[in-house]
């Protein structure tokens, strides 16, 4: 039987604290609960995650994002799980239950999922949507040099909001308009409406991106690397003409 997940989950090591109340079905996988995180944090989906409780160590449920390249499984723990191969109801079962999501190894973006409520759904019940209840700020911009970085950038927007700077510093050149306090909550809840298809569009463009690694395309769902996707698109697109030689202005 089925069962409605209230998940609160905190961005950690940031104040005030920046965090969303979301309610999924316990038959999504922890490949969907990636793309779930992606969004409720407004993520770029351009770099890898790991889902994890405890330290990771072989006793503890470790997952993340599944090799796509020949060779990618040497450099992963043997013990690793398949996101794509796990449910939600194998590892989060009861309240105060937890799981730790990583975003991003260099900015390492920590995110601590606490189960809130379970709630069983009668049988025959339709699957719910994934749906945000609540929640408070913005996350931070991708690649903002984690919390330090993050935290400079709050301060900057503070000076030129009180008058005393007049501009950015050009790292942070396209941030003057980031409001840490936006919490845009019908945004979020119109693309987890499409959640299902955001996952299928990924699986598309992906299995082509590891048919261009020459290896056999999986028959379950590889993981998202938007760089080498787009490297891989790139490549498949029919090479145009050479532009013909500018005509030679005649001698006077």
């Amino acid at each position: 039987m089925a069962n409605l997940l209230h998940l609160k989950v905190a961005l950690r090591y940031i104040t005030p604290p920046i965090w969303r109340r979301v309610e999924v079905p316990d038959t999504l996988t922890f490949w969907e609960l990636h793309f779930v995180m992606q969004v409720l944090f407004d993520w770029q989906n351009c770099h890898l995650f790991e889902f994890r409780q405890g330290r990771g160590s072989i006793n503890d449920f470790l997952s993340g994002s599944p090799p796509v390249a020949p060779g990618d499984e040497d450099d992963m723990p043997e013990w690793q799980r398949d996101p794509r191969k796990v449910s939600l109801n194998e590892i989060l079962t009861a309240p105060k239950q937890k799981v730790t999501y990583v975003y991003d190894f260099g900015d390492n973006w920590e995110h601590e999922i606490v189960v809130e409520k379970v709630v069983p759904l009668a049988p025959g019940h339709p699957t719910p949507a994934v749906r945000c209840l609540t929640g408070r700020r913005a996350a931070p911009p991708e690649d903002i040099g984690s919390v330090p970085g993050y935290e400079m950038l709050v301060g900057l927007l503070a000076e030129k909001a009180a008058g005393t700077r007049k501009r950015l510093p050009s790292e942070y050149a396209g941030l003057g308009k980031f409001d840490p306090e936006e919490f845009d909550l019908p945004s979020f809840n119109h693309d987890l409406a499409l959640l299902g298809e955001i996952v299928a569009e990924q699986d598309a463009m992906l299995a082509e991106y590891t048919r261009q690694l020459g290896g056999p395309v999986p028959d379950i769902r590889p993981a998202f690397d938007v760089e080498a996707l787009l490297a891989a698109l790139t490549a498949t697109l029919p090479k145009l003409p050479p532009a013909p030689p500018k005509p030679k202005k005649p001698k006077p």
